[in-house]
């Protein structure tokens, strides 16, 4: 779950070209009128603008000394600007990993084993998942309003516009394996899925095709993460702190390691956990850990010629989401303690 601390919100960063010193341009704090303690989940909807999923320790629930969780209540809320107070939308809202909006401006919610899609005043619930069925790992929405679902043990799911599921498994359909990662949907409405440690599925229509280290040069590592750059090529971020693999491009046809670097020409190590891109430049967040734990994290951009290291955020504190803001031209990165900074694009 994404816990962010609200007072430190909303810092402005400038993202300048490679081994340039970057500049802080604006600071401001969060309206008193947000409901709830912490941000868990933040988007932007068809109409740029804001909502917010917060929360709070729920003090009217008793629970037992020896209990091992903490009850919480969680709202939706809405900012029209960044200036705007927060309207409150519900004050019950469901527990919520990531937020969404289809092509029709439904706003959609998932955790790791319900589907929710904002109906009027209220959450329908869409999907479910049995307690033997695993947990969804990953929701997306494609250029014809579907939405994609997957995660571990349970298949991969599609939700059309008429709220019609269809599961496919290993034994209906080409899918490899049951267990899956990360999703990512092109600009031409290829699927991509990440298959764990299993190599990549790219669906187009009714071909699906299945990388998989015996027929491809794809990594045999797991794959957390998948992106496509302005010139279509796939981007897959991959590895751990000792593994000599974090980044891999493929080009259609050419499988290609990929070593970033910082501004000393030093190769950046640990896993690449997620990869983002704005149609101008890849983004890449790079994780390290030391003594089995969370140590570090480092946000690269890449213009297709330079790698460039940000030095403002924090690298003490995980990177929970980058946000991209057309509108505005900003990103806003979640992180998970420090608040919400946001960056020139």
């Amino acid at each position: 779950m994404k816990i962010l601390k609200p007072l430190f919100l909303l810092i402005l960063i400038s993202f300048l070209s490679s081994c340039k010193e970057e500049k802080l341009i604006e600071q401001f704090d969060i309206p008193d009128t947000m409901p709830g303690k912490h941000i868990v989940e933040m988007g932007i909807d068809n109409n740029n603008e804001f909502f917010f999923v917060t929360s709070e320790i729920d003090t009217s629930v008793e629970i037992p000394l020896w209990a091992s969780y903490i009850p919480s209540k969680y709202y939706l809320s809405k900012r029209e600007s960044e200036t705007s107070d927060f309207e409150l939308l519900d004050d019950k809202f469901v527990f919520a990993d990531e937020i969404i909006f289809d092509k029709n401006n439904h706003l959609w919610a998932r955790n790791g084993k319900t589907i929710f899609r904002r109906e009027g005043q209220i959450m329908k619930k869409i999907l479910e998942l049995t307690e033997d069925d695993g947990l969804f790992n990953f929701f997306a929405v494609d250029k014809n309003n579907n939405i994609w679902a997957g995660g571990y043990t349970h298949g991969l799911y599609k939700i059309d516009s008429n709220l019609n599921v269809k599961l496919f498994t290993p034994e209906n359909s080409s899918l490899p394996k049951s267990s899956m990662t990360n999703i990512h949907i092109d600009s031409k409405n290829n699927i991509w899925i990440a298959m764990d440690d299993k190599g990549i599925l790219k669906i187009s229509d009714n071909d699906w095709v299945w990388y998989n280290p015996t027929n491809s040069a794809v990594t045999s590592q797991r794959i957390w993460c998948l992106t496509t750059d302005k010139n279509d090529n796939l981007w897959i971020g991959t590895g751990f702190d000792n593994l000599p693999i974090s980044l891999m491009k493929f080009d259609g046809q050419n499988w290609e390691t990929v070593k970033p670097r910082d501004d000393k020409n030093d190769i950046i190590t640990g896993a690449v956990r997620q990869l983002y891109s704005d149609g101008d430049k890849l983004y890449v967040i790079s994780e390290q850990t030391m003594n089995m734990g969370f140590y570090k994290n480092q946000l690269l951009t890449f213009d297709g010629n330079l790698w460039n290291m940000n030095k403002q955020l924090p690298e003490d504190d995980g990177i929970a989401d980058l946000v991209f803001d057309d509108l505005r031209s900003v990103i806003w990165v979640t992180t998970l303690n420090k608040g919400i900074f946001k960056l020139a694009k």
